[in-house]
């Protein structure tokens, strides 16, 4: 039986939610909103994944198996032309950075900011 599932944190709440397929009548792929901050951090930020891990509040290995799991959402979504929702996770908002300003999300709201 699996343990209590840790409460992941994010930096903010993501604006896009869907990502349409170029046809019509086409699936949707889902993807939870900590999976995406998973990908963001460690793909797009270019963070390893003990500094992602650390700014989720999760283990390395948790997040090693979220990262999993949203690459192989994101892999057939694109190989099966669906569409993508971001919806759903155990998250919440990080009350601060968690990151330490060290990602473009949090360098460029404070410079927004000022």
């Amino acid at each position: 039986m699996p343990g209590n599932e840790k409460c992941r944190f994010i930096c903010a709440e993501y604006k896009h939610r869907t990502l349409n397929p170029e046809t019509e009548g086409k699936a949707y792929t889902d993807i939870q909103i900590d999976e995406l901050e998973a990908l963001r951090l460690c793909d797009f930020e270019g963070m390893d994944q003990e500094m992602a891990a650390h700014s989720m509040n999760i283990s390395r290995g948790t997040l090693q198996r979220i990262l999993y799991a949203a690459r192989h959402k994101v892999a057939e979504a694109l190989l099966e032309g669906r569409g993508i929702i971001i919806a759903g996770g155990n998250y919440q908002v990080s009350p601060g950075c968690r990151c330490s300003m060290k990602c473009k999300k949090c360098r460029k709201e404070v410079m927004e900011n000022e």
